[in-house]
């Protein structure tokens, strides 16, 4: 595999292509351990379920804050060819708009914790502290909270992957490639 470390002018390098995958991995594992927590059929299984399900909302919060961190000091690549401003807005504001709830979701999951005064670890190794004290009011809804932010990166998630997959198999740009790695 040959990806530069960094972004060039026609395609993100090896680090952002890491958090990016990575933050994909993990929203895709936290829809899953969500669902499984709903469906756990004892307390023991659900509290592993959830102690995994906060640790990798963590995980996916640190690994957002880095790759933020990372764009700032690493253009993305172009949009190729020279697409109307409407879709340059478009694509913009998607981004952010996943920046955002993939912020602010683990965010909120965290304030519902602390308010629910359940409290949180990180794979076991070590303690979260509380955003809040312990609220039931702050608990229901915070609780709504998340919900309704789960809700609303599965859309805008799900229509970034429509975009991506328009733009390889309809329009057959390189918007889709300049994410994945290339193999020699």
């Amino acid at each position: 595999m040959s990806v530069p470390f960094r972004n060039t002018d026609s395609a993100y390098g090896a680090v952002a292509q890491f958090f990016h995958w990575s933050i994909v991995l993990g929203i895709v594992l936290q829809f899953i351990w969500a669902w499984r927590i709903d469906e756990a059929d004892s307390i023991r299984l659900e509290y592993q379920l959830v102690v995994q399900h906060k640790s990798i909302g963590m995980t996916v919060l640190g690994l957002a804050l880095l790759r933020l961190a990372w764009r700032a000091f690493n253009r993305p690549p172009a949009l190729p060819g020279a697409p109307p401003a409407w879709e340059r807005r478009a694509a913009a504001f998607t981004h952010w708009a996943l920046y955002g709830l993939i912020i602010a979701l683990p965010l909120s999951g965290w304030i519902y914790s602390s308010a629910a005064g359940y409290g949180a670890e990180f794979f076991g190794l070590l303690e979260i502290p509380d955003l809040v004290d312990s609220s039931e009011a702050l608990d229901e809804v915070f609780h709504e909270v998340h919900e309704l932010l789960g809700y609303a990166l599965l859309a805008v998630a799900g229509t970034h992957l429509a975009a991506a997959l328009h733009h390889h198999f309809v329009r057959k740009d390189t918007v889709l490639k300049r994410m994945l790695p290339k193999w020699n």
